[in-house]
């Protein structure tokens, strides 16, 4: 296999059978003054170290919302009001069309399902614990829930439970301060592009991306064992390579978002954590109403690890689990 530098080395080439540099030059002559510059290690590592991944605008299609509820009569008709509030943004630049499943329209999860999946909605909205009194007691997400971000792959608008908050009080957030969260920010487009949907005019959008301290930590004691590594410089060095790549792609998303004049504020947190209570204090210092973060693991298995103590844990903030 032979490997092409291009720019400034493009008479260089890399022959993996022979683990030596070529000169494209001169084809009899190895490892000439320029190519013996670098070795294979080196010339990877300049490969990788000038690449990043950008951020690519691409718009969530929300022209179908559905609302799932338990309640019926004027309680219904208050949630749904609230609901078309709290998603304004949404409603006036996708103009889409509402449906509502209230108590008595589906019954059980298979009877819940089956309504999604002939709805077809882009978008749903319900509660925690729904058709159920287990909202007296914030531990979970309730079957219905559960079944909706497990089975389907459709974003879930998570309100707060109309029967353990009955003023509905979150209608009155207006989303003018939406926070994306991520361990994981980079690449992350669609939470992104849905952070920028959902913020209202001259809004505040932050992009968090929260590095697994411990983790970091974990591995930087296992270099410390290694004599042959200088353990501060591996720890300074790849806390900031950690750093970097978020901070590159917030800014690429910055530019492109300006690009297409969206009329919001971005405001780029990249930190270290991994704690519930670092996340939430990151939304009670922004006053955020509305949070973004995505609800499966690539493998569509499980629920994403910040997902489920986020969406127990957020009890009075709405949620976007995409």
């Amino acid at each position: 296999m032979v490997v092409r530098i291009a720019g400034p080395l493009s008479l260089a080439a890399y022959d993996r059978s022979r683990s030596l540099l070529r000169c494209g030059a001169e084809p009899g002559v190895w490892a000439c003054r320029l190519c013996a510059v670098l070795n294979v290690d080196e010339f990877e590592s300049v490969f990788r170290s000038g690449w990043k991944k950008n951020f690519v605008h691409v718009p969530p299609s929300a022209k179908r919302v559905l609302v799932v509820s338990d309640l019926e009569a004027d309680a219904q008709e208050a949630y749904v009001q609230a609901c078309r509030g709290l998603l304004e943004p949404l409603t006036e630049r996708e103009s889409p069309e509402w449906s509502f499943a209230p108590h008595g329209q589906w019954k059980g999860v298979e009877g819940l399902l089956r309504l999604v999946e002939e709805e077809r909605p882009d978008v749903i909205v319900t509660y925690r614990n729904l058709n159920s009194d287990a909202w007296k007691w914030a531990y979970s997400l309730g079957v219905y829930l559960g079944a909706l971000t497990r089975g389907t792959e459709i974003p879930v608008v998570v309100t707060p439970n109309p029967h353990a908050y009955p003023s509905l009080e979150w209608q009155h957030s207006k989303t003018d301060s939406v926070m994306v969260l991520n361990d994981t920010l980079v690449g992350d487009d669609e939470l992104v592009s849905w952070g920028a949907l959902v913020t209202r005019e001259q809004g505040e959008l932050h992009l968090c991306h929260m590095e697994h301290d411990e983790v970091f930590d974990r591995y930087i004691d296992a270099i410390s064992k290694i004599p042959e590594i200088d353990t501060d410089t591996a720890r300074e060095t790849i806390q900031a390579l950690l750093m970097k790549e978020p901070r590159e792609y917030i800014a690429s998303a910055r530019a492109a978002l300006e690009a297409i004049a969206a009329p919001l504020t971005i405001h780029e947190h990249v930190l270290s954590g991994h704690r519930v209570a670092d996340y939430r204090a990151l939304v009670d210092a922004h006053e955020v109403d509305l949070v973004i973060f995505p609800t499966l693991e690539e493998d569509r298995i499980a629920l994403h690890g910040v997902a489920y103590s986020l969406s127990v844990e957020l009890v009075t903030t709405p949620l976007l689990m995409v």
